[in-house]
C-alpha cells in the first residue's frame, strides 16, 4: 500500500513536467490530451506565481529551473523514556512496596538513504533504513513565500530496551539492565508542522530547507507556527506479558498533541552561495490526548494466585528461566481509557547550512523535538532528533 502511494505521488509530480516538454517540442494533438496538458500547465503556472509572489528580488532569487531532485542521507535517533509505578504489595507480597519500572528505549543512531523530488517548493521524499533502527521515513513538503507545511512519518522498532527497576522487594533494590523482549516494541511517529513568516519578502524558509529559491542577502523574520504530533507505541504481543505487567497492564499507547508557538528565524549569507539558517520556536501544547489499552495475562493471574496462596520455595529456584515458560504466555484486552494532560511547553529548534554552486547545491540541516505525557502513575517523554545531508540538482 505504501509503495503504491509513493508511486502514485511520483507519477503526479512527473505529470507537471509534461507541459514544458510539450511546449518545447511544439506538439499539441488536441482533444483530451490537450485538455490534460492545459490543466497541468495551469497548475504549474499557479505554483510558479505562488512561489515568487511578493518576494524582494534583492534578497531572494527564484531559479529559472523549477525542479529539484535530491539524493538524501539521514542520520537520526529517537529517545523514548516511560515510567510506571506498580504496587508490589497488591501483586506480590505483603512486605513489598511500590516498584518503579522505567524502560528507556534509545535507538541506535540510524542511517537512512533516499531521494526527494520537488517542484517550486512542493514535493515528497522517501528514505529507507540502511543501518540502525529498522525503520523508514516518509516526508512531504509545501513551501511558499510566507508559509510552509511539512509532514514527517517515522517508524522504528526495538527489542532490547534498557530498564531501571527499583523498589522494596522486600528490601530496597535498584538496578539497570538490558531487557530482551521476544517480540519488539513498535513505534510510529507523525509530525505535521506549519508556519507563517512575517517578513516573507526578504526571508525564505525554502532557501534553507528545499532549495527551491536562493537567499542572496542576510535577513531574519519573526514567525508563527503550529505543530500536530501523533505517536503510537505498541508491545501487546503475548510474548511480552511480563513487560506489560510491569507497565501497569498497559500494552499500547497513542498520543496526540497540538501545539502553537512563535519564534524567530535568521538566514545568514556570509558569502555568495553560502547560507546558514537558524530557527528557534518555543511551543505551547494546548491539546494533549493520550489513549491507553490495558491487557491482562495468564502471567498476571499466576502472580495474583501465588500472592494469595504462596507455593513452597523450590529447591531449583536458581535454575528457573523465564524463557522456559514464555511461549505459554497469553494476553487479552480488558479495555481502554483516554486521558487529557495539562498544557505544557515544548520547543522546536532547527539549523541548516546550504551551499549553491550553479544548478547544484549541497545542504545539511538538523532538528530537535521534545514531547511529554503524564497520567495516573505513568509518565514519559520522547526526544527526536535528526540530521539530513543531501546533494541536489535543479532541472
Amino acid at each position: 500500500m505504501l509503495r503504491r502511494r509513493v508511486l502514485s505521488a511520483l507519477l503526479a509530480l512527473m505529470a507537471l513536467a509534461l507541459p514544458f516538454h510539450a511546449l518545447a517540442d511544439g506538439k499539441d494533438d488536441g482533444g483530451s490530451s490537450c485538455g490534460v496538458v492545459r490543466l497541468v500547465k495551469n497548475l504549474g503556472t499557479f505554483i510558479d506565481s505562488m512561489s515568487i509572489q511578493g518576494l524582494d528580488r534583492r534578497y531572494i532569487e527564484s531559479p529559472e529551473k523549477p525542479w529539484q531532485i535530491i539524493v538524501t542521507s539521514n542520520v537520526n535517533q529517537s529517545d523514548l523514556k516511560m515510567k510506571a509505578t506498580l504496587s508490589g504489595k497488591d501483586m506480590f507480597a505483603d512486605d513489598w512496596g511500590d516498584i518503579y519500572w522505567e524502560p528507556h528505549i534509545q535507538t541506535d543512531i540510524s542511517t537512512y538513504a533516499g531521494v526527494w523530488l520537488g517542484y517550486r517548493g512542493y514535493g515528497f521524499g522517501y528514505s529507507k533504513n540502511v543501518g540502525g533502527d529498522k525503520g523508514s521515513l516518509l516526508k512531504f513538503g509545501a513551501m511558499g513565500g510566507r508559509y510552509g507545511v511539512n509532514l514527517r512519518i517515522h517508524k522504528f522498532q526495538t527489542d532490547e530496551p534498557e530498564v531501571i527497576i527499583s523498589g522494596y522487594m522486600p528490601d530496597w533494590y535498584e538496578g539497570t539492565s538490558d531487557y530482551v523482549l521476544t517480540s519488539p516494541i513498535r513505534v510510529r511517529t507523525l509530525s505535521l508542522d506549519g508556519y507563517y513568516l512575517f517578513n516573507g519578502k526578504k526571508f525564505s524558509y525554502a532557501a534553507a530547507y528545499d532549495q527551491s529559491v536562493i537567499q542572496k542577502r542576510s535577513a531574519g523574520s519573526f514567525m508563527a507556527g503550529a505543530m500536530y504530533y501523533h505517536s503510537s507505541i505498541n508491545y501487546h504481543d503475548g510474548l511480552d506479558a511480563d513487560f506489560i505487567l510491569f507497565m501497569n497492564d498497559i500494552g499500547q499507547m497513542k498520543q496526540s498533541q497540538l501545539s502553537f508557538g512563535a519564534g524567530y528565524a535568521y538566514n545568514l549569507v556570509p558569502c555568495k552561495g553560502l547560507l546558514v539558517s537558524l530557527i528557534a520556536m518555543p511551543m505551547l501544547t494546548v491539546y494533549n490526548r493520550l489513549q491507553v489499552w490495558r491487557y491482562h495475562s495468564n502471567l498476571r493471574e499466576k502472580a495474583i494466585a501465588e500472592r494469595q496462596n504462596p507455593e513452597p520455595e523450590r529447591e531449583d529456584e536458581d535454575d528457573y528461566d523465564i524463557d522456559d515458560y514464555i511461549d505459554d504466555f497469553t494476553v487479552w484486552p480488558v479495555g481502554s481509557s483516554t486521558h487529557h494532560s495539562r498544557m505544557t511547553l515544548n520547543y522546536d529548534a532547527r539549523l541548516s547550512v546550504t551551499y549553491n554552486l550553479g544548478n547544484w547545491f549541497i545542504n545539511a540541516y538538523g532538528q530537535f523535538s521534545n514531547f511529554r505525557y503524564k497520567f495516573d502513575l505513568n509518565s514519559g517523554r520522547l526526544n527526536d532528533w535528526y540530521i539530513n545531508a543531501s546533494v541536489g540538482l535543479r532541472l
